[in-house]
């Protein structure tokens, strides 16, 4: 799938994983490609961003962003990031908003 297939409440994660980092928007964007629909994309996220959570500080440090970013304010946008994709999979696909490029 592509990012433009998302709908709206999905696309929102790529706007929580910049609030994170730069990085992680264009990782978790190019990640799209992987899946063929956007639950099976947003529980990859979900994963992604527990794997994340888990060493907070490596993530960092794999993209040369330690002295740049605060580990502290990244774990607290990531968390956020994480709980916004676990109501978005709560959330009926019909009550997530239409994708913009959808006819």
């Amino acid at each position: 799938m592509d990012t433009d297939d998302l709908t709206p409440m999905a696309y929102e994660t790529l706007s929580l994983a910049y609030q994170a980092c730069e990085p992680m928007r264009a990782e978790i964007g190019a990640a799209a490609s992987g899946y063929v629909t956007e639950d099976e994309y947003l529980t990859g996220m979900l994963e992604f961003f527990e794997e994340v959570l888990t060493a907070p500080r490596d993530y960092l440090e794999r993209w040369d962003l330690t002295s740049e970013v605060n580990t502290k304010a990244f774990t607290k946008a990531v968390k956020r990031a994480h709980a916004h994709v676990t109501s978005t999979l709560r959330t009926p696909r019909s009550e997530r908003g239409k994708p913009p490029f959808e006819s």
